[in-house]
């Protein structure tokens, strides 16, 4: 993993994974989809799917969120039509919403031969060498997960969850967020980190697909996937 000079469809090692591309999706749905297809390969097997998607505005606390991390009450984010859910995943409260692409990967960790902490690298990586094709610097940082561009300005969040060693949960990157998160929630737990958009720091702005096509292209690159577009029925095995 890591090596630069890995392409998709050089090597003939890569490993087969679905690519299920929805439109914007309501976390609920989305939640129990991932859920199904973990309950797939645990009791059946099969391939691995990366989900992409967008989400309508929603706050999610992981394992370490509480509700002091909510900087407007549970009615008023009701109010202002955002969703409110308390999940499984690792970190604290994280902001979804139209102009953010999240990707929930569900693959073996054992059939990749990845710890946990390799698979987060992994993740992180994807996304720092996704910056990096439009011109933007971008770094990790050792105690929090996630990516950034400036150590209190956060581009991306990751949050997951492993189930008899399969993956899900996953990763969001802001490309062109309409909300800022900060007036919601205290990211990370932390009250000085701010959450920065794509097209903030770079011109002419950029489209979803784009990013999309680019973020893909390099979870590809990271993980030594071969990639195979699929339909929600071919990713849950009802077909």
């Amino acid at each position: 993993m890591f090596d630069e000079g890995h392409k998709p469809g050089v090597e003939t090692t890569l490993q087969p994974m679905l690519l299920l591309e929805m439109a914007s999706t309501g976390y609920a749905e989305a939640l129990e989809i991932q859920t199904r297809i973990v309950e797939r390969k645990i009791n059946v097997g099969g391939p691995d799917v990366l989900i992409v998607l967008e989400h309508p505005p929603t706050v999610t606390l992981g394992i370490r969120g509480n509700p002091s991390h909510l900087l407007v009450s549970e009615q008023e984010l009701a109010r202002r039509g955002v969703g409110l859910f308390k999940v499984d995943r690792g970190g604290e409260a994280t902001f979804h919403g139209p102009g953010q692409l999240v990707s929930y990967p569900i693959l073996d960790l054992k059939s990749h031969r990845l710890t946990v902490r390799q698979y987060v690298q992994g993740l992180e990586e994807t996304i720092i060498r996704s910056l990096a094709v439009f011109g933007v610097k971008s770094f990790r940082r050792k105690e929090a997960p996630g990516v950034w561009v400036d150590p209190t300005k956060k581009i991306a969040s990751i949050g997951v969850k492993i189930k008899r060693r399969i993956t899900f949960h996953g990763f969001s990157l802001n490309v062109d967020l309409k909300t800022d998160p900060g007036e919601l929630i205290i990211t990370c737990g932390e009250p000085q980190i701010r959450m920065i958009n794509l097209n903030q720091v770079v011109r002419p702005k950029l489209s979803m697909k784009a990013v999309h096509e680019i973020v893909v292209q390099h979870f590809g690159d990271v993980f030594g996937i071969a990639f195979e577009r699929s339909s929600l029925a071919e990713a849950l095995g009802l077909c």
